[in-house]
């Protein structure tokens, strides 16, 4: 199983970042990569962000690793 946490996916260009958080962030950021190639994202702002600038402005980082039993509270004190 991957980390457990919170992470970022942030637009280089423009400082812009989406938090979010899982208990497979591997599995999670695939799953996020798939959906803004194919165009289904459900955040609009990161898929519009994502079809204007380019995968190669966003990088993705665990900001918080944490056992699954925080992530809740880890995430809303962000």
């Amino acid at each position: 199983m991957g980390t457990c946490g919170i992470y970022e996916i942030r637009n280089t260009r423009t400082g812009m970042s989406y938090l979010g958080s899982s208990q497979n962030i591997t599995k999670r950021w695939w799953r996020h990569r798939r959906d803004l190639r194919l165009g289904v994202h459900h955040n609009h702002h990161l898929q519009r962000s994502w079809e204007k600038h380019g995968a190669q402005c966003f990088t993705f980082s665990v900001l918080l690793p944490c056992p699954p039993d925080c992530l809740l509270a880890r995430e809303q004190e962000l």
